[in-house]
């Protein structure tokens, strides 16, 4: 082979050859891509009395749940405000409020108490009922057994689902899920609602989607935008998808009753791109489904809910009974 051509080839090779083995470890382990349970370390080995402290009056406890598979897992609980603790209240306007919380893919629960303490605080302030917040701890993550993947996930989920259901059957239920956590909530949410038969389910009056996106598909396409990469084409070989577009369209087509959604974007999101959640809320508004939208300015990815126009934006919308209208702020 003349000289002239050897070098153009094995950079051709070269370039190939990587491109290959990095869309192969992309593929083999996407799931230890996505889902981030150790990140950063020890975080499996943290506890609830080292964050205890910047909670403010706002007490955690531990609980474990079993998911349908056998895997224990791990919720985090925590209560504030005054009015009647017990959960049998008559009255559907001094029912209890009891928000479950998804979280994203990285960390673990412990050290998201002292936000979520403020969000309960900024909640209890604007009502006179009980506030409780529980945090499920999908397998894999800080206590719970298992390993995470979609499938297992979607366990978890439902699981939390029927806990929410025997420990709080006459409360007002609130779905928060932030990134990950938004794609979780929504699927969760659209097989209890369009599931066949009569079962059980938690009242389910508001859903909030901090920092969501579309679908895993569409963030491939996101974070890599230029076609004539390889990565973005994956998409086929994707074994979590969580796809909220999917998630709404189901609850758009079902005849039961959707609760209320908020969107809650950052404006200085450094992971989901804008165009994300300005989709979302093009579907909702297609679907017809209640919805509002607020952009928290000045918040990067994991900073809509610490942010005080978040806060505020969470508890506003938990505690206002006019949300039958669609608006964006």
């Amino acid at each position: 082979m003349p000289a002239i051509v050897v070098v153009p080839v094995v950079f051709v090779g070269m370039t190939v050859a990587l491109w290959t083995f990095k869309c192969a470890s992309l593929v083999i382990f996407q799931n230890k891509i996505i889902y981030m349970p150790s990140l950063p370390p020890y975080s499996r080995s943290e506890k609830l009395a080292d964050y205890q402290n910047d909670c403010g009056s706002v007490k955690w406890r531990e609980e474990s749940i079993q998911s349908a598979d056998g895997k224990n897992l791990a919720l985090a609980i925590g209560q504030v405000g005054v009015g009647r603790s017990k959960d049998d209240a008559s009255d559907e306007q001094q029912a209890p409020v009891v928000i479950l919380y998804f979280q994203g893919n990285g960390s673990s629960t412990p050290p998201r108490l002292p936000v979520l303490s403020r969000v309960m605080a900024s909640t209890a302030q604007t009502t006179d009922r009980p506030v409780t917040l529980a945090a499920l701890s999908y397998r894999g993550y800080w206590k719970s057994t298992g390993r995470p993947s979609q499938v297992g996930i979607e366990k978890d989920a439902q699981s939390f689902l029927a806990w929410a259901t025997r420990s709080h059957p006459s409360s007002d239920v609130v779905i928060w899920g932030q990134s990950i956590g938004a794609g979780i909530a929504m699927s969760a949410l659209a097989s209890m609602l369009t599931s066949k038969g009569e079962q059980l389910a938690p009242r389910i009056t508001h859903a909030i989607l901090e920092t969501p996106f579309v679908s895993m598909r569409r963030m491939l396409a996101d974070l890599y935008p230029q076609k004539w990469l390889p990565y973005r084409h994956l998409w086929p070989f994707l074994r979590s998808t969580w796809d909220s577009e999917a998630a709404l369209r189901r609850l758009g087509n079902s005849e039961k009753l959707i609760p209320p959604i908020l969107l809650l974007p950052a404006l200085d999101d450094e992971v989901v791109p804008k165009s994300q959640a300005d989709y979302l809320e093009d579907l909702c508004k297609e679907l017809k489904l209640r919805h509002k939208r607020v952009d928290v300015a000045g918040a990067l990815h994991n900073q809509a809910s610490l942010k005080p126009q978040g806060r505020r934006a969470i508890a506003d919308f938990i505690t206002d009974n006019r949300n039958d209208r669609t608006e964006r702020l």
